[in-house]
Order: C-alpha cells, then sequence, then structure tokens
C-alpha cells in the first residue's frame, strides 16, 4: 500500500481500529450486491462525487476523471487527499457519523477493516468482473457475501542486491531461498563486509515479509475459518526470517550499513527505490563510488513450497455505505476500472494497473524494471482479509522478535501466536 522510502526497509503498519459488524468474509470472487443500486447509466452521472483518495492521489485523479466528466456534463467531482495513517480513523469517525463521501479509497491492507465496519456498500451487478482483476487484488476486496471495493492500482516487491559485490564474489542472482541464504553470508564474509541483507525488524512489523515467506513455504494463515498459524509452513518461514538475524547477517539494530555503501547488500521493496538511489546519486548523498550499475533486482527466489509469492499492496476504491451519490459514484468507480483508464492512470501517476490486461502495455512491458514487477505480479498472496488481522501481525512482530533474539523456537512461536489467535477470531 504505501511506498517504503528508506534503505533500511520499515515495514508499514497494518491497520488499526478494529470496528466489527456483521459483515464477513466469503468464498464469492464475483462483484455483486442483491438489492444494491447500480451505476448511472452511460451519460447520465449527475450531481457531486465526493471522493476520498490517500497518499498523494488526487490531483491525478481529477486529469483522469476529465473525459468522465465531459460525458457526464451535469456532474462534478470533489476530490481530498488524506494521509495514509488517517485513513482508518476519518473512515470509522464517517461511518459512525454516518456523514462522508462517495467513493474511499483505502490501502489493499486497510480495507477489510473498512468492511468489518460497515463503511462499504456492496458492490453491485455490473460495475467490474472480478476476472480483468489480479485474484490476490480481488481477495483484499471479498467479504462474506460478495465484493465491498475495487482494485484501483497494484504494486507488489522483488529482491535487490549489489550485482558489483555479487560477481566480484562470483555470485548470480539467487533462485532459491538456499541461494538467498549463500548470498547473504558471503556478503557479510566479505572482507569489510558488515551484514547480509536488510529486512523488517522484528520491531517494524515484518508481516509484510513473514507472510509471503510462508506462502513460499506453501503456507497459508488461514483456511477460511479460523487461523491455521502453528504449521510446518509457518515454523519454516519464522526460522528463515529469523535466521538471518540469528547469525548476524541481518541487523537487529538501527545501524549506518545501507544498500548504497555496502552494508546490507540485499533487501526487499519495489521499483521506487531505483528513484531513490537516482536522486542519491544525483544529489550527492550516495557514495561516491555508488552507481546504478550496481543495483541488481530480480523476482523473488522459490521457497520450499515451490512458489516465489511476494506481498501485494496497492489501493482500492469502495462506495460509502451512507454515500449521497451512490449511482453516479458506481458509474465512476465502474468507469476507472476499465482497460483504457487504467492504462491511463499509469502513464499518470505510475502505479501498476489491477486490471490485468492494461499491463500489457509497452510502456510497461519494454521497461525491464516493470517488466520484473509485472513477472512478480503473477506470483502474489495478499495479506488475510479480516478485521482482526492488524492483531494477529501485531503477534508476528512480537513473537518473531523473540526467535531472532534467541529467546524462543519458531516452534514455540508458532504455537503460541496460534492458541491467542483462536481467542481473537477472524474479526467479523
Amino acid at each position: 500500500m504505501r511506498r517504503l522510502r528508506a534503505t533500511t526497509i520499515t515495514a508499514m503498519a497494518l491497520g488499526a481500529v478494529l470496528i466489527l459488524s456483521g459483515c464477513g468474509r466469503g468464498a464469492a470472487g464475483e462483484a455483486g450486491g442483491q438489492g444494491a443500486a447500480g451505476p448511472a447509466a452511460e451519460g447520465k452521472a449527475d450531481g457531486v462525487v465526493e471522493v476520498w483518495t490517500a497518499g498523494g492521489h488526487a490531483d491525478n485523479l481529477k486529469l483522469l476523471a476529465k473525459p468522465w466528466l465531459k460525458a457526464n456534463p451535469h456532474a462534478t467531482l470533489k476530490v481530498t487527499d488524506v494521509p495514509w495513517d488517517q485513513v482508518i480513523t476519518k473512515v470509522q469517525t464517517a461511518t459512525a457519523a454516518g456523514k462522508g463521501p462517495d467513493i474511499i479509497m483505502t490501502g489493499s491492507d486497510q480495507t477489510a477493516t473498512a468492511i468489518g465496519m460497515g463503511a462499504f456498500e456492496r458492490v453491485p451487478d455490473g460495475v467490474y468482473d472480478t476476472k480483468d482483476f489480479y485474484p490476490a487484488a480481488v481477495d483484499s476486496v471479498t467479504g462474506q457475501d460478495g465484493s465491498y471495493a475495487m482494485p484501483w492500482y497494484v504494486e507488489t516487491r522483488f529482491l535487490f542486491y549489489r550485482k558489483d559485490i555479487a560477481a566480484q564474489l562470483g555470485l548470480s542472482a539467487p533462485k532459491t531461498w538456499a541461494d538467498i541464504e549463500t548470498m547473504a553470508a558471503a556478503f557479510k564474509a566479505r572482507p569489510g563486509g558488515a551484514y547480509g541483507i536488510s529486512l523488517p525488524r522484528p520491531v517494524e512489523q515484518p508481516a509484510q515479509v513473514i507472510v509471503p515467506f510462508d506462502s513460499q513455504a506453501g503456507g497459508k494463515l488461514t483456511d477460511g475459518k479460523k487461523w491455521t498459524i502453528d504449521t510446518p509452513e509457518l515454523i519454516s518461514a519464522l526460522d528463515f526470517y529469523a535466521g538471518f538475524f540469528a547469525r548476524h547477517e541481518a541487523p537487529l539494530e538501527t545501524t549506518d550499513a545501507t544498500f548504497e555503501n555496502g552494508g546490507t547488500p540485499m533487501f526487499i521493496s519495489g521499483p521506487w527505490m531505483l528513484d531513490v538511489f537516482s536522486q542519491a546519486i544525483k544529489t550527492g548523498t550516495a557514495p561516491a563510488d555508488f552507481t546504478m550499475d550496481a543495483v541488481g533486482y530480480t523476482v523473488f527466489p522459490t521457497g520450499p513450497g515451490g512458489n516465489n509469492n511476494q506481498y501485494i499492496g496497492g489501493g482500492n476504491l469502495g462506495v460509502f455505505a451512507s454515500a449521497k451519490n451512490k449511482a453516479s459514484a458506481w458509474s465512476l468507480l465502474s468507469w476507472m476500472g476499465k482497460k483504457t483508464q487504467q492504462e491511463e492512470w499509469f502513464g499518470l501517476q505510475k502505479e501498476l494497473p489491477a486490471n490485468i490486461a492494461a499491463g500489457e502495455i509497452p510502456s510497461i512491458q519494454d521497461n525491464p524494471v516493470t517488466k520484473v514487477l509485472m513477472q512478480q505480479m503473477k506470483d502474489t498472496v495478499a495479506m488475510p482479509n479480516y478485521p482482526a488481522w492488524s492483531q494477529i501481525a501485531d503477534l508476528l512482530g512480537k513473537y518473531s522478535e523473540q526467535v531472532a533474539s534467541g529467546q524462543i523456537t519458531s516452534a514455540q512461536a508458532a504455537k503460541e501466536i496460534q492458541a491467542k489467535a483462536d481467542g481473537i477470531g477472524l474479526g467479523w
């Protein structure tokens, strides 16, 4: 959802306030709501459509919507941008008061909380076809009886590594977990080496790497009815994650070691880090010998479960349950999900389309960075889409710290987390 903009990666907080209601998660994959008002007929949207975006999307949304406004001359658009860390609080307040905008943007890891508090109207028939969107993105908007929002854009992460240092050590891009462990050990052991990899520290909410590691091991943290955490797969994921800290190949404390100075020559993040590095070189804040030629990146290596799934993030759009102009809101939302508008959004905001077909444009496929990103997009996993997930993520952070520092084993951590998760439930 939120882009990490530091070389020492800090995982994002995963949701905040949990207000539970009767909404629930289910197996239904198709958008569609019985009895819900559908989108206004083509060219018939009218009135003010008020939208809350998050994290700097307002200006480009206004640009994107110009053709829709031209086709619907009796409609106007009002867009307000909200800081990411205020989204859930504002949605909670609006839901409690029954007053808010027509469309609300939430991060993919916030949407379940919004659904759980009853903030979103169920998506009616005809707004969008879930088959056109990435399954993991659809999973992030799904409730018990259908979809409650539409995926707008997506993002995922891949592995960055110091290609120049790897070449000096006779190493190439890792393909498996064992390869990453070998590379991290070699990076640390080299003359002048500090660490081998940077990972979100246990105190920094590491769920965005532990959940993919669990998936790469062949696991899944829920069966749809309960949490399934005390499993061999989660134990394997914790062993893999915490092992880097236990071997002192990843820093447990704040450090001056960075990717640029070679202190932490591997990390997991997204393509925006290339802009960070380029800017650092341009402004002279990067070491003099650091160049973009030193930056290697690749899809994440495959785990013992036979896949290389990475976390899928992004933004979703839902129509507020108490919206005043639902028909026009659904019209705009449906229009934004079409292939043409999704392509246009990439041109404006440089965010990957959630509509799969829109990702085939040359500006994505012909660029080596986004080409790798789109390759990784085929193998993604969403955070568990339940209102109680933020509490479970907190537990993963707490117990992974104890594993990383050698206080308990991964097996003990998995058992403790499972026991607490059983008491918490899914949150619906």
